[in-house]
């Protein structure tokens, strides 16, 4: 015999709407949005939290942006993202522009331009 979990679930505005307070440790699922939250037995829908970790929190934590305001051809980076990221470097002009790229390690890179440049380098 199969066994069948159904979470409470409406659509996003039907919860808030009704604003129900979720018994402690109920899950209540939105279903347009895919959204969650867990209730604590006291709070209304609509004061709670989501559950989990919203996509948007996330970027800062995988990606770094460097402004590189003062003209180099050698640039120093520390951006503390614990992995070898992807590097596009774009001039003031927001024209792709090709450097050597050398990663000091996890966390620090310097990338080397045939002249010195000033903009922004997207890390990924």
């Amino acid at each position: 015999m199969a066994i069948q979990i159904q979470l409470r679930n409406d659509e996003a505005a039907d919860w808030t709407s009704a604003n129900p307070t979720l018994a402690r440790g109920e899950m209540g699922v939105e279903i347009d949005t895919l959204k969650t939250k867990i209730g604590d037995g006291l709070t209304a829908w609509n004061a709670l939290a989501y559950a989990g970790v919203d996509s948007a929190s996330l970027i800062p934590l995988v990606s770094f942006d460097h402004v590189q305001g003062s003209a180099s051809n050698v640039w120093e980076l520390t951006h503390n993202l614990g992995f070898y990221p992807t590097v596009n470097v774009f001039d003031t002009a927001n024209s792709l522009v090709e450097g050597a790229i050398e990663h000091t390690n996890k966390n620090a890179l310097t990338i080397t331009f045939s002249v010195a440049i000033t903009g922004t380098a997207n890390l990924s």
